[in-house]
């Protein structure tokens, strides 16, 4: 799905999968990845990378996108989860298209499904977002 919009720019993408399952709605699922990844292509410059991975605990599954953008300034990274909050976009060539809830709604998704969404970033290197969501246990049971 993201595939275009990284050979547009030349971003070198890297996946690093697992096999446990995850206890999510797949649809909201699909919804936070796609805005992690959208917003990695926004905001990396051509020529970047953005890798994709995934580890297992014991009871949660960790998906993590990183990238090599313009990063977030200290004192934005405390609000990009708030409604209608924008990193600074002077930093970058990216037209001021959307409305700044693509965070707060993706977080809440991860909320309502029992997980959570972080951020980490350094300015001027890039930004990891850390979705982490509860693990299948058990055994399906088929019907």
């Amino acid at each position: 799905m993201m595939t275009s919009q990284f050979r547009q720019k030349s971003i070198a993408v890297e996946r690093v999968g697992c096999s446990a399952l995850v206890r999510a709605d797949p649809d909201r699922l699909r919804q936070i990845l796609v805005n992690l990844l959208t917003n990695a292509t926004k905001f990396t410059p051509a020529g970047g990378r953005v890798r994709i991975g995934c580890s297992t605990g014991d009871d949660a599954v960790t998906v993590e996108v990183l990238d090599t953008g313009i990063g977030i300034a200290p004192e934005s990274l405390q609000r990009i989860f708030e409604p209608f909050v924008q990193v600074d976009r002077s930093l970058t060539s990216v037209d001021r298209d959307g409305v700044g809830l693509g965070l707060a709604i993706s977080r809440d998704l991860a909320r309502a499904m029992n997980g959570d969404l972080t951020a980490e970033s350094v300015l001027g290197e890039g930004s990891r977002f850390v979705l982490t969501l509860p693990r299948v246990t058990e055994t399906p049971v088929e019907r």
